[in-house]
């Protein structure tokens, strides 16, 4: 297994400005299971998302025509993704204590996530700014999560278009 990259100082962090990962060994694929288990925590049960949606839709007097394939995945569990799939490096803990989320800018579902489908994410680095004086840093991602398409074609259709904001805590020595 490779070892994954990892930020060695503040300086070379904010020379990463620009930068694209796309970790191509890390993909989550979404089952019932998860989602059942984000429906649960969150409170949202709606039947789009339940193992039996199809079976529900089908019921329905009136079809909708813009229905995907049922079930699908929550749309902020794909958000929450993000933390797992996003892939930009590990910062050493000699100068970053722990990372903070501080939120989106921008957030844009472009399609439904099925159960079944196998997502992954491209991020960029587009902006890494001091804050506090130097007490940390913030990072601006702009990230495209991705499901992989069936068939073998090795296409890939962008599922979540985001501007997440992290900000990076400096150990003591760095400040």
């Amino acid at each position: 297994e490779e070892e994954e990259e990892e930020i060695q100082s503040a300086e070379e962090w904010i020379s990463s400005v620009g930068k694209v990962f796309a970790n191509e060994k890390r993909r989550y694929e979404v089952t019932q299971d998860s989602v059942d288990a984000f429906a649960s925590v969150t409170r949202d049960q709606q039947w789009i998302h339940g193992a039996n949606a199809a079976e529900e839709a089908a019921k329905k007097e009136k079809k909708e025509e813009y229905l995907p394939t049922l079930p699908i995945a929550h749309g902020f569990f794909t958000v929450s993704l993000l933390t797992f799939l996003h892939g930009a490096p590990r910062k050493s803990e000699k100068w970053c204590k722990f990372e903070l989320n501080v939120g989106m800018n921008r957030m844009r579902f472009r399609k439904p996530v099925e159960v079944g489908s196998v997502v992954g994410c491209r991020t960029r680095v587009k902006s890494v700014v001091w804050k506090r004086g130097r007490e940390m840093l913030e990072t601006t991602y702009e990230c495209e999560v991705f499901k992989e398409a069936g068939g073998g074609r090795n296409e890939r259709e962008i599922v979540l278009e985001a501007e997440w904001i992290v900000r990076q805590v400096l150990a003591e020595q760095q400040k």
